[in-house]
Order: C-alpha cells, then structure tokens, then sequence
C-alpha cells in the first residue's frame, strides 16, 4: 500500500476517509494510486458480473474497459455512511469516453477496510442500464 495522506471531514472514521481518498484519486485521473489502496488479495465484485481476487486483476478489469486510456471517469459521491470496517457509498458513475459518448449510472458500493486497505470492494447497478449506454463507447 502507498502511503497517502487521508482528508477527513469532521470526526471521519479512518475507513471513510480511505475510501473518500479512492474516491478523491480515481476523479482526478490517478487511477493507478487508487487501485494501490486496494489489498492485494481485495475481493472485486461488480454485481452480477463475475467476481475478482486480487489487486492486479481489478486493475486489469479497468484497464481492459479504457480507463486512463480512452474512458475517462467522474465517480460522484452522494452520500457515505460507515459500520463497522464497512463503508457504504451512494454514487452517481459518469464515464467519459474520447469519442464524446458518456455513460450516467447510479451506484451503491461497499467497501471493507482491514489494516489501512480496501479489501473487500462491491458495487451494485443496473447491468442492463450499463449495458445500453456503453454501446455508445463502440465505434
């Protein structure tokens, strides 16, 4: 794991605020150093898309779909909520392909934070919804 330094908001639990500083990276086109806060045997599970294990893998399944590459992405944030080492997020997952075309999909994550990593990682969407919009990022 990368030594970052954590901004909280108020009286932030630690979990959150490593997950807001994912979050924080991944908008501002440093994906690398996001995937850097996952564990490297982080348990990947976009529902219902197949799971994945493993830092390098989830790094992979982002770089197979273009991001930093072709596809940027604007991972907004609407509300964040802790129990436990759980952190739920509500989002709103814009991606941006070079080709103009975009894809606005709403989002509920969860994350696990064990020993300063994220190691369990979840997001649930409508696959169909997703599916429709990407279809605008093929030439």
């Amino acid at each position: 794991m990368t030594n970052v330094e954590l901004q909280t908001v108020g009286n932030e639990p630690s979990e959150t605020a490593l997950v807001r500083k994912f979050f924080d990276l991944v908008n501002s086109d440093e994906f690398d150093e996001a995937i850097d806060l996952l564990g490297e045997n982080v348990f990947y599970h976009n529902i219902p898309l197949p799971e994945l294990v493993g830092r390098e893998n989830v790094r992979g399944f982002h770089q197979d779909f273009g991001i930093g590459s072709q596809v940027r992405i604007d991972w907004q944030l609407t509300r964040i909520a802790q129990s436990g080492n759980a952190v739920l997020t509500e989002r709103m997952d814009i991606f941006r392909h070079e080709n103009g075309a975009e894809i606005v999909l709403p989002v509920m994550g969860s994350m696990v934070v064990e020993s300063g990593a994220i190691t369990q990682w979840r997001d649930y969407f409508d696959l169909g919804d997703f599916e429709r919009q990407a279809a605008s990022f093929r030439p």
